[in-house]
């Protein structure tokens, strides 16, 4: 009975307490998703995002592949806020840690705690964090346990935060062309064609569109062969004829069945006439030339966009 008692006592491990201490870059970005408001102490950045790199460290448990997974709240105008969710190192062998963070941040520089557990029951993590960190470029030179940070601490206040409004990046002007909307109209065609105008906009910081792409896309239908000479968007009012302003430059094509896509993308538009356009759209109308109808085979005149 003793020696069996004294097998059952050797049994049990020893309580222990060794240093934690591992460098890690984790600057792959990924699963990101931000956005921004207004306080009255400046412009916050609210993203939540997954940082991947590697762990490197003596203690083979915190030596590996590391992901880290946070939200992070940044006044871009002060440079302060915090972060906030969990970190996690699986080396080869499946052992490893994960453990809760936080931190706060101050000029790009994240100075917290890590407190988690080993896995496979291998003890219990309790470790500073310092790492430089940007929520667009994740966490690099960063140090668990080791080194020497600045500290750094903030007082968050939940409140208000106006959001910005996002501008619109698309408008999209559906399209249905027709011999009848022709000035004068195309008698005895039974054609018609339907598709988008689209605008791909560029804009500043405060919505003024810059430049952007034009996107002609129209499905044909006519009841025999077809040569279509010309595709373009001009400046006219409905019932009257107007003048090129953007041609899509398409080469002539012979369709024999008469049916068939056209598609075009017009990159560099100028700013002036995206504006013109958004301002009054019925001012302008897309026509389709072939060579039966050289001044015009099918017209739409804009209606209002669409937004995407």
């Amino acid at each position: 009975m003793l020696v069996g008692a004294g097998v059952a006592a050797a049994s049990h491990n020893s309580q222990t307490t060794q240093q934690a201490t591992a460098t890690f870059d984790a600057a792959s970005v990924s699963q990101s998703r931000s956005s921004t408001c207004t306080s009255t102490d400046g412009i916050y950045q609210d993203t939540t995002a997954t940082y991947s790199g590697t762990s490197t460290s003596t203690d083979s448990r915190l030596s590996g592949p590391v992901t880290i997974r946070v939200r992070s709240v940044l006044n871009t105008t002060t440079q302060l806020g915090w972060v906030s969710g969990t970190l996690n190192v699986r080396n080869t062998s499946g052992t490893g840690a994960t453990a809760d963070l936080d931190a706060a941040l101050a000029g790009a520089k994240a100075v917290g705690f890590l407190r988690g557990d080993m896995r496979h029951g291998n003890g219990r993590l309790m470790a500073s964090f310092s790492s430089s960190f940007t929520p667009g470029a994740g966490f690099t030179s960063g140090q668990l346990g080791t080194g020497s940070a600045s500290n750094a601490g903030v007082i968050f206040t939940s409140g208000s935060c106006s959001q910005a409004k996002r501008p619109i990046a698309t408008e999209v002007f559906g399209l249905r062309l027709t011999p009848n909307q022709v000035v004068p109209p195309v008698t005895g065609l039974h054609a018609s064609a339907n598709g988008n105008l689209t605008l791909d906009l560029a804009r500043d910081t405060s919505g003024t569109v810059t430049g952007g792409n034009v996107v002609f896309n129209v499905n044909y239908d006519f009841p025999a062969a077809v040569t279509i000479t010309k595709l373009a968007l001009y400046q006219g009012a409905r019932g009257s004829n107007g003048s090129v302003v953007l041609d899509a430059s398409i080469d002539t094509i012979t369709d024999n069945d008469g049916g068939g896509n056209l598609t075009k993308v017009v990159t560099g538009a100028s700013a002036s006439l995206l504006q013109a356009l958004l301002a009054n759209p019925h001012g302008y109308y897309v026509l389709l030339t072939t060579s039966a109808n050289p001044d015009g085979a099918l017209r739409d005149q804009l209606e209002n966009p669409s937004k995407r």
